[in-house]
C-alpha cells in the first residue's frame, strides 16, 4: 500500500510539471479576436449596399419669365456661368466609381446636354480612365462631326449606352480652390446655317487661367439656339460598370459650394432642392442655402448627415 501511494504521488508530481511546461504554449495558441469596425449608432443605412449611379443632392435653378424691351425672354439664355468652390480634394477611386459635379443640365433647341467636372474621366472603348477632367455632352446624335476638342489632351466620345449622344472630354487637374465654368456660343467655330456651336471653358480663379474643354453643335429652332430653363445641378456618384453597388459610408466625403449661376448676366431668381433623384436610397448628403453668403453648399459621402429638408429655396 505504501508502494502504491508513492507511485501515485510521483505520478501527480510529474503531471503537475508537465502541465506547467505546456501551459504557456497552450495560451499562446489562442487566436486573438479580430476587432470589428464600430458602426455609427443610428446610421445603419450607411453600411447597406445600394445601387449607383445616384444624384446624391441637387438643385434646379430658375429665372423669372419676363421680356425685356427688345422682346428677349430672361428664361431663354445664350450663356450660363457657374462659380463654385471645391473645399476638399477627392482622388480617383478606381473600380469604375467616381464623382461627377454636374454643373448644368438642360436643353438647347430641345436637345438635352450636360457639363461639369469628374474625378475619373473615362476614355471610350478601352479599360482606361484619364483621372480628373471636365466633360460636355449632348444627345440625339452619334455624329462626331458635331464635336470640336483639344487634340493635345482632349478626346471625343460617341455612344448609345445612355441613349445616342456625343461628348467632348479634357483632362484637367482640378483640386481645392475657386473656379468659374462658362457655357456659351463658340465664336471661333465655323458659322453654320443649320446649327450653332456652344463651348465650355473653365477658369482657375486663383491664376485667372482659362482652359477650353470643347464645343458641340446644336440645331436651330426658329433660326436661333437658346438654353432652356430651369437648369439642373447635382453631385452625382457614378459607376462605369452596370449593376455596381456600394455602401454609402465608402463614398468619399466631398464638399462643394456654388454661387447662384448667371444666365446672360442675370443671377438665378429661385431654386428647388432635392435628394437621391435616381434610386431614392442613399441618404448621406446635405444641400443647404446660406442666406448670409448667398451660397449653396453641397456635402455628400462618408458620415454626412442630412440636416436640411428639400424644397423651394428663398434667395431673398
Amino acid at each position: 500500500m505504501k508502494r502504491f501511494g508513492l507511485l501515485c504521488l510521483t505520478f501527480l508530481v510529474l503531471l503537475a510539471i508537465s502541465c506547467a511546461q505546456t501551459a504557456p504554449a497552450s495560451v499562446s495558441q489562442i487566436a486573438t479576436p479580430t476587432p470589428q469596425a464600430t458602426q455609427i449608432p443610428g446610421r445603419a443605412d450607411l453600411y447597406q449596399l445600394h445601387d449607383v449611379p445616384e444624384h446624391l443632392a441637387y438643385i434646379r435653378w430658375g429665372w423669372i419669365r419676363w421680356q425685356n424691351s427688345e422682346g428677349g425672354r430672361f428664361d431663354e439664355l445664350e450663356e450660363l456661368v457657374f462659380e463654385f468652390t471645391i473645399h476638399n480634394d477627392v482622388e480617383p477611386m478606381g473600380g469604375g466609381f467616381g464623382y461627377y459635379l454636374m454643373l448644368g443640365h438642360s436643353r438647347i433647341s430641345g436637345v438635352p446636354f450636360y457639363f461639369g467636372v469628374q474625378t475619373d474621366v473615362k476614355y471610350p472603348d478601352v479599360a482606361l480612365s484619364y483621372g480628373k477632367g471636365l466633360i460636355f455632352s449632348r444627345w440625339h446624335t452619334r455624329d462626331l462631326a458635331y464635336a470640336r476638342y483639344a487634340p493635345e489632351d482632349g478626346w471625343t466620345e460617341s455612344s448609345g449606352h445612355e441613349g445616342d449622344f456625343i461628348g467632348v472630354r479634357r483632362s484637367y487637374e482640378w483640386g481645392p480652390g475657386d473656379y468659374r465654368v462658362r457655357l456659351a456660343p463658340d465664336e471661333s467655330a465655323p458659322q453654320d446655317p443649320d446649327g450653332a456651336w456652344f463651348g465650355v471653358w473653365i477658369t482657375d480663379l486663383s491664376t485667372n487661367e482659362t482652359t477650353w474643354i470643347g464645343s458641340l453643335k446644336f440645331p436651330l429652332q426658329d433660326g436661333k439656339a437658346i438654353i432652356e430653363t430651369p437648369v439642373y445641378s447635382t453631385m452625382e456618384f457614378y459607376a462605369e460598370i452596370p449593376g455596381s453597388r456600394i455602401r454609402p459610408i465608402d463614398i468619399p466625403y466631398w464638399h462643394v459650394s456654388m454661387k447662384r449661376p448667371a444666365g446672360d448676366g442675370v443671377i438665378a431668381h429661385g431654386g428647388r432642392t432635392g435628394y437621391s433623384a435616381l434610386k431614392g436610397e442613399i441618404t448621406n448628403a446635405d444641400i443647404r442655402y446660406d442666406l448670409t453668403d448667398d451660397i449653396v453648399h453641397i456635402q455628400a459621402g462618408g458620415a454626412t448627415e442630412r440636416r436640411t429638408e428639400p424644397g423651394i429655396v428663398d434667395f431673398w
